[in-house]
């Protein structure tokens, strides 16, 4: 396990006890900037109520508003730097610079979770606890990732500490957060694809697992790395390069398949269930469209 993913770790449990007790809120982006002009507004409208409401919430302890990645960088597509920096004030204020894992990052650590559940560990994580990290290790993990690798062993906890302090709102003027939108999904070649795919699922179900066995393969490497991990915790030794090349890459990607095709997964594994079946929703829905729309064009 890399040292940033350590810190993110022990981070997560810490932030999980310091909000432990207050209500979690997530806002889009549409509602910071509401609530950004709510509180600029001097005349008493909806959205100046609805403001001075929230930040009631939070001075009083009662409520927390964690920041995703996404939202993150759907604040950064304001083009009026001055908003942007409000926004983002606002945004700091309300989560205290606490964000919740990118989709990447709680997909591994769910996957950690479930293979616990069906392992024999008195040890079991809570998943709760595991989804937690600052907003400045969010946005900047990659970069901040290969950082802390070249410093000494004792100064990398504390550059850590030192980047988790650091307000997004002072780093705006920095390129590489102004420009993350150079380009766009091409979608006439995506929708393309849907219909090149259509004929191979003939139910909801089908599509969603097509989707899901889509998803899995891109975390093979991270499926095992985890199970690499938990075998050095169990053991003290990791498994040998001829142990990991006799290895089945697929494996859990075939499991976690078979799990959700005979509804085995409840609340685990989450973000894979909540994000693939939006997936497998529409590309479903493209298939039930087009006889209606071939209708009408006839």
């Amino acid at each position: 396990m890399h040292f940033i993913d350590k810190y993110i770790l022990k981070k997560s449990i810490e932030i999980y006890t310091a909000i432990a007790g207050r209500r979690i809120i997530y806002l889009d982006l549409k509602y910071w900037i509401i609530l950004r002009d709510g509180l600029g507004e001097e005349n008493d409208t909806v959205a100046r109520k609805v403001a001075h409401k929230i930040l009631e919430l939070y001075e009083s302890g009662k409520c927390i508003f964690p920041v995703s990645e996404a939202v993150f960088w759907e604040i950064l597509k304001q083009e009026d730097k001055t908003s942007l920096i409000k926004t983002f004030q606002l945004a700091e204020r309300l989560s205290e610079g606490i964000a919740i894992l990118s989709d990447k990052q709680r997909e591994k650590v769910e996957f950690a979770c479930w293979y616990s559940t069906n392992a024999k560990t008195d040890d079991l994580p809570m998943l709760e606890k595991l989804v937690w990290s600052k907003l400045r290790l969010i946005s900047g993990y990659f970069f901040n990732s290969l950082k802390v690798e070249e410093l000494p062993d004792n100064l990398k906890g504390a550059f850590l500490d030192f980047v988790c302090q650091i307000p997004m709102s002072t780093l705006i003027d920095q390129a590489e957060y102004l420009i993350p939108f150079s380009g766009k999904d091409n979608v006439e070649e995506m929708n393309r694809n849907k219909e090149k795919h259509q004929h191979e699922n003939k139910s909801r179900k089908a599509m969603f697992l097509s989707e899901l066995w889509g998803v899995l393969d891109c975390f093979t490497n991270q499926f095992n790395e985890v199970v690499a991990d938990m075998y050095k915790k169990t053991t003290g030794f990791r498994p040998t390069e001829k142990e990991l090349a006799n290895t089945d890459k697929t494996a859990w990607q075939k499991l976690i398949c078979q799990a959700f095709k005979m509804e085995k997964v409840t609340n685990q594994l989450p973000t894979f269930k909540i994000i693939l079946a939006l997936a497998g929703a529409m590309r479903w829905k493209l298939i039930e469209d087009i006889p209606t729309e071939m209708t009408r064009l006839t």
